[in-house]
């Protein structure tokens, strides 16, 4: 696999990193994940805005800016003869000055039975700082979330559902949570500690076309259970609905008709 790093390609093992830079040991650094469709990476803008926005938050100065990163992310694809993909960004804080990273690489995306089964969770026992500067960000320093996301597996559920310091609900380890109730779309608000997702974003648009009743509000873990419907959102996953939490089944236990109607949309986007 060749990698971008710091303006050049290079094979994945010749990459080398400083082990004492702060971004390896204090985990000073932040990130994007991405979808590659027909070499096409789904709203590439976005996600740098979104990193661009989030560098100064961390103290981090980036010699090249969003354009040489778009480039770089366009040529991973080509580099590594792709055209459906996962890519990642990845920006920290060397020992003398900020360095950035492209990959891209070969994922084994979800498939319709996937879809049709939909997602298990679980609450998780770690929470999220909804008051932390790293709550809006994809920041390097990800060990809650991955804890979380951990704590799921060894459940045999597919993913972690996060409370916020107040018991409200947050976000997943890897995604956005909605719940539809009464044929109205809910979703944490951002002040709840959930990260501004592309998707998220991308989903509340959708609603708004489909005429879709949306609240960014307060919600509680058994507003979960209490759902008609619920799905997660992310770059990769796109909108996988969710049937089961805590072992109980949401509704039906089956992917509802306002989730699907909203994975037809963000497909045909596409």
């Amino acid at each position: 696999m060749k990698v971008w790093h710091n303006g050049k390609f290079l094979e994945a093992e010749e990459v080398r990193i400083d082990l004492f830079s702060p971004g390896f040991l204090y985990g000073q650094g932040a990130f994007e994940t991405m979808r590659a469709y027909n070499q096409r990476v789904f709203r590439l803008d976005s996600h740098l805005e979104r990193l661009f926005k989030a560098l100064p938050i961390l103290n981090l100065e980036l010699a090249v800016g969003a354009e040489v990163l778009k480039k770089a992310v366009k040529q991973a694809l080509k580099e590594n003869n792709l055209k459906d993909a996962y890519l990642r960004i990845t920006v920290w804080q060397g020992k003398d000055k900020a360095e950035a990273a492209v990959f891209a690489r070969a994922y084994n995306f979800l498939n319709k039975e996937d879809y049709r089964k939909g997602f298990k969770v679980i609450v998780s026992s770690f929470r999220q700082n909804e008051f932390s500067i790293l709550s809006g960000i994809k920041s390097a320093n990800y060990l809650p979330l991955l804890l979380a996301y951990q704590e799921a597996k060894k459940k045999n559920a597919d993913e972690a559902i996060l409370l916020n310091t107040r018991g409200l609900l947050a976000e997943a380890s890897r995604a956005n949570i909605f719940l539809v109730k009464d044929n109205c779309l809910l979703t944490p608000s951002l002040d709840c500690g959930c990260l501004p997702g592309i998707t998220r974003d991308t989903v509340l648009g959708l609603a708004g076309k489909e005429q879709i009743k949306v609240i960014e509000t307060k919600l509680k873990a058994e507003d979960v259970q209490r759902a008609d419907e619920a799905f997660l959102t992310n770059s990769l996953i796109e909108l996988m609905p969710l049937t089961a939490v805590e072992g109980r089944p949401i509704k039906k236990g089956m992917p509802g008709k306002i989730s699907g109607l909203l994975l037809k949309g963000y497909r045909s986007l596409l």
